[in-house]
């Protein structure tokens, strides 16, 4: 029987950038969650860039009946987010990283909210890589780059280390990330990654400009079986 995840991200509730293209980020976020209900999906990933720090206590209440896990992106705070969620290696760890296993997959979550990995975490990374499972990799930065502008302006800044790092393992890599407002898939040697489109809105695809698409906002199903993964994207519109 396969499980099936939803992975959602950049929300940016309540920020002033979506209210002043008039996106209704709450909105967006419920009408998410409720095309999750209806699929009867009970596990939601979230890869960060939640929105502002009053928004928290919503975010998290509206997500209090399932299974929750989630990494940061660089309009989080740790120190606020941490009201609401705790998990990670230790209790003195600035970062938000955690690993979970299933029979054949391993879930790693990485912190990249400072906008790149550092020692501490790469290390412990390193050890974790140490499995035959299948390895599923959330972080809210994409790491293998794209020739957009967007990926000129937002890139994690050593996301050359950590390539390296994932595609020396024998095992497949799947890497699910946001940042980048929009859907891509991209494999190099053995790590594929899949760039998750917004809830809040999309970036379109172009190498020498940022344009700002608010017709439409989505997440991801991941869908696990056996040590397979695979993906599909749900893009909804007319929620302002």
């Amino acid at each position: 029987m396969s499980n099936k995840i939803a992975h959602i991200t950049d929300l940016h509730l309540d920020e002033e950038f979506p209210l002043s293209h008039g996106v209704a980020t709450r909105n967006r976020f419920e009408a998410v969650l409720n095309d999750i209900s209806q699929r009867g999906i009970s596990e939601v990933i979230c890869t960060g860039d939640i929105g502002e720090n009053d928004s928290l206590e919503y975010f998290f209440k509206k997500l209090s009946g399932i299974s929750l896990s989630i990494t940061l992106g660089n309009h989080d705070s740790l120190h606020q987010v941490s009201n609401y969620f705790q998990k990670g290696p230790s209790l003195t760890s600035d970062r938000l990283y955690y690993s979970i296993e299933t029979n054949s997959h391993k879930l790693i979550f990485l912190d990249s909210s400072a906008g790149y990995i550092d020692t501490q975490q790469m290390h412990w990374l390193k050890e974790m890589l140490a499995s035959s499972k299948t390895i599923i990799v959330f972080i809210h930065h994409p790491i293998i780059g794209l020739d957009l502008k967007v990926d000129e302006i937002g890139a994690l800044e050593n996301r050359g280390e950590l390539l390296d790092l994932l595609t020396s393992v024998r095992s497949r890599v799947a890497v699910f990330c946001g940042h980048y407002h929009m859907e891509s898939s991209i494999t190099q040697k053995n790590v594929t990654q899949n760039i998750t489109p917004a809830v809040s809105f999309q970036i379109e695809k172009l190498k020498n400009e940022i344009v700002v698409d608010t017709n439409q906002f989505g997440y991801r199903i991941i869908e696990l079986e056996r040590e397979e993964v695979s993906s599909s994207i749900i893009l909804l519109s007319n929620a302002n």
